[in-house]
């Protein structure tokens, strides 16, 4: 009977460390893989006691053609190849998207500018995204098709653009639906932290705890919870002619669906929240400064169709 039981607690053990999988990116030079986002935001800001609510939608999708494969990393062409934005709350209603260049809608065309313009990214194995070139491309020709656009107007659009398609704020989106492998192989229930950094409305860092909650026979389910603070030390930066910074924190949840070939993001589900302030620096705007609350919440899918 010691015997049997030796026995079997050896091949319990055995089984317990056979389980053990490598979760990593597993890509293939010439094959195209694909992001398709849809972002829908919730703003309240209480500024001079009354409350302002903006519901926002950004859609868009990405192309990733592998040009390259070392042993650590992949060099990538990116393209968008379709950017949307609706917006409603603070007295507007905009609706944007870059298929409807050309139809005498300013924003719209330059959307269609920024799209199938190609641009470089090295991407390792883990899902960082360690460098972003290319952006020149990206942004010529801007304006192509948009007559009678003061230079100054020009500077202040390309600035906003800048700032929701820049490298790093390209680099922090890519990267959460990228970002999330462990170090080392890991088994069914064990968990990893991976540190990122979003950089777009605004920069923060952000701590996941990620979980292999299930292997089914084509996909990794990963389920995950970060927290999201503000570097408070960062420096002012000017939005819409104002020197402001935010002052926030927050939680994110993630549900991840990777392929079990390729370790792409096939499905992902991330819910994220925040509450701070926008302080804004004393300025000929805005004498004295002021701090606004503000808290957020944001509900994302991604998908590779």
């Amino acid at each position: 009977m010691k015997k049997i039981l030796t026995v079997a607690l050896i091949l319990i053990t055995a089984t317990c460390f056979a389980q053990k999988v490598t979760v990593a990116l597993n890509l293939t030079q010439g094959n195209t893989y694909y992001m398709n986002t849809s972002a829908k935001m919730f703003i309240s800001e209480t500024i001079n006691g009354q409350q302002q609510d903006i519901n926002t939608t950004i859609t868009g999708k990405m192309s990733f053609k592998v040009t390259q494969v070392t042993d650590t990393a992949y060099v990538m062409e990116v393209k968008m190849d379709r950017i949307g934005m609706q917006m409603q709350g603070a007295g507007q209603n905009m609706d944007f998207d870059s298929d409807k260049k050309g139809q005498q809608d300013i924003m719209s065309t330059i959307m269609g500018n920024l799209t199938n313009k190609a641009f470089s990214i090295v991407m390792t194995r883990k899902g960082k995204v360690s460098s972003v070139n290319g952006m020149d491309n990206l942004y010529s020709g801007l304006f192509d098709g948009v007559p009678n656009v003061p230079d100054d107007q020009k500077t202040q659009i390309k600035n906003q653009m800048m700032q929701s398609f820049g490298a790093k704020a390209l680099k922090g989106n890519i990267e959460l639906g990228t970002a999330l492998f462990p170090d080392n192989k890991v088994a069914k229930n064990d968990q990893w932290i991976v540190n990122t950094k979003l950089e777009s409305m605004m920069t923060a860092n952000v701590k996941a705890t990620f979980i292999l909650q299930d292997i089914s026979d084509n996909a990794y389910l990963i389920h995950g919870y970060a927290t999201l603070a503000t570097d408070t030390n960062s420096p002012y930066a000017e939005l819409n002619g104002m020197p402001m910074k935010y002052n926030m924190s927050g939680t994110s949840t993630y549900e991840i669906k990777l392929d079990k070939v390729t370790g792409w993001t096939t499905d992902a589900k991330i819910s994220q929240i925040m509450q701070g302030t926008i302080d804004i620096k004393d300025n000929p705007k805005v004498p004295g400064g002021m701090s606004i609350p503000m808290s957020l919440k944001d509900d994302q899918t991604i998908t590779d169709k």
